[in-house]
């Protein structure tokens, strides 16, 4: 038998979309039984991320409509499969998040490797399964990520939410760098992923400049605990240089040829992460450039439920957070429109009440 909160309804709201390049819409969903190993979660927010784009054009392999998008969530356990032990962060109330993997089979190669996030048969949460633009999501539990209280103190659900993804994948990227405290890391971007970048840089012990297109913005990342910033131009790469040369770049913004431009900024046995993904054409590298400097160019995706698990506890002991700005569900349409044209504050998140 389920654990099933007392107060359930029969259904629920969320938005949702039935088809490629169809309008969201927000409607009335029924609760379903839940399967053995999945966890319902009552939403308290849900962050919108530029890859909800792919469920919106159909671009994923894969996608069955009508589909419900979201995997930066934030909220509150209300049922456990029947085979789920209600264990650790696995019990009615706890806080726990989803982010976008949304499970894995721990059988398949890269599994027994210890690389969930390789799973063949990975899940991904609002593109296999209906995801956290809703009042309740039905997760796997092996997706489901254990949120500390303790985080509540510094920032909101809504706050919280963009870790599940943004979050925690410039947080991983980071780590995956090979970095050494003091080098000089250029973060390229200061939207969704990158004012996280410049936060968890800054507190990883990086000598972190930002290259952006305007004063406002620079001076913007120095809040956030950048020590300085370049203006985007033709100079840049040699402005950088002078410093040295950058050992690490974080790619954040998907512009591709902003990017090709700023690889010659990398230093000798430099690394550059991609972390954005681009959608206007492809990168262009100097493989003379990477021989001769022995450059390391490294693609970095968000980790699994455990991995969120680190990245929140840092954010807490250290007070990274996420700028964000907050919409209800029936404002989805027009926060998820803010997010598509490129011009959210920095994350739009929508929130529910507890």
């Amino acid at each position: 038998m389920s654990t099933i909160a007392s107060n359930l309804s029969k259904t629920f709201k969320a938005a949702q979309i039935d088809g490629p390049n169809q309008p969201w819409k927000i409607v009335d969903m029924p609760h379903r039984e839940l399967k053995p190993t999945e966890v319902l979660i009552k939403v308290l927010a849900s962050g919108i991320c530029g890859s909800d784009h792919f469920v919106e054009d159909g671009s994923w392999p894969g996608i069955v409509y009508p589909r419900v998008a979201g995997h930066e969530v934030v909220g509150r356990v209300a049922a456990l499969g029947s085979d789920v032990k209600p264990v650790a962060h696995l019990v009615i109330g706890a806080l726990v998040g989803v982010g976008w993997n949304g499970g894995y089979c721990s059988v398949c190669e890269p599994c027994r490797e210890g690389d969930f996030a390789g799973c063949v048969e990975m899940q991904v949460s609002g593109f296999t399964f209906d995801g956290g633009h809703a009042e309740y999501i039905y997760a796997p539990r092996s997706a489901v990520v254990s949120v500390p209280e303790s985080a509540t103190k510094y920032a909101s659900y809504a706050e919280i939410a963009p870790m599940m993804c943004a979050g925690v994948t410039v947080y991983g990227a980071l780590k995956a760098s090979g970095y050494t405290p003091g080098d000089l890391c250029v973060i390229q971007g200061i939207g969704g992923l990158g004012h996280m970048a410049i936060q968890f840089a800054a507190k990883l012990g990086l000598r972190v400049y930002v290259v952006t297109t305007s004063p406002s913005k620079g001076e913007l990342a120095k809040s956030l605990g950048a020590h300085g910033f370049f203006i985007s131009s033709p100079n840049t790469v040699d402005e950088i240089q002078a410093l040295g040369g950058a050992k690490l770049i974080i790619c954040s913004a998907p512009y591709s040829k902003v990017i090709s431009d700023l690889i010659p900024a990398v230093a000798r046995n430099g690394t550059i992460m991609l972390v954005g993904a681009t959608t206007d054409g492809k990168i262009q590298i100097d493989n003379v450039l990477f021989n001769m400097s022995r450059v390391t160019l490294k693609g970095w995706s968000c980790g699994v439920a455990k991995d969120a698990e680190e990245c929140l506890n840092f954010a807490a002991l250290t007070g990274v957070r996420s700028v964000v700005e907050t919409y209800s569900l029936e404002e989805f349409s027009k926060a998820y429109g803010i997010v598509k044209t490129g011009n959210p504050k920095f994350r739009n998140v929508i929130t529910f009440p507890e």
